[in-house]
């Protein structure tokens, strides 16, 4: 195995943990403290793709709309946007167009909870 699989490997196992530690703290809604959980394993695009998971789960288990919705709609479309360094106008349209996609398919989940 190459170095960098074997990091892979280590630092997908310790997201994992990681996550399974800031679930519960998502659902008391210490969003904060979640964050910084898994970012103390990764604060790189493997730290915000698992928290975009994260919160996009935890979205899609919420009860009705409101303000906890929101809120978890935020954190997850941030998370989910994240995006490496812009360099030309062809990946600002391509980021756009993945916020925008993100976008819609959060608010669907919004919209198909109970008011």
């Amino acid at each position: 195995m190459k170095d960098y699989e074997i990091w892979l490997k280590a630092t997908r196992e310790q997201l994992a943990a990681a996550v399974a530690k800031a679930e519960p703290l998502v659902a008391e809604g210490q969003y904060d403290e979640a964050e910084r959980l898994v970012r103390a394993v990764n604060s790189d695009i493997y730290g915000a793709v698992a928290l975009g998971e994260l919160f996009t789960r935890a979205l899609g288990r919420c009860e009705r709309r409101g303000y906890r919705a929101e809120a978890l709609y935020g954190r997850a479309l941030r998370w989910r946007s994240a995006w490496p360094g812009i360099h030309t106008s062809e990946e600002a349209a391509a980021e756009r167009a993945h916020v925008e996609e993100v976008s819609q398919e959060l608010k669907a989940l919004i919209e198909s909870l109970p008011e």
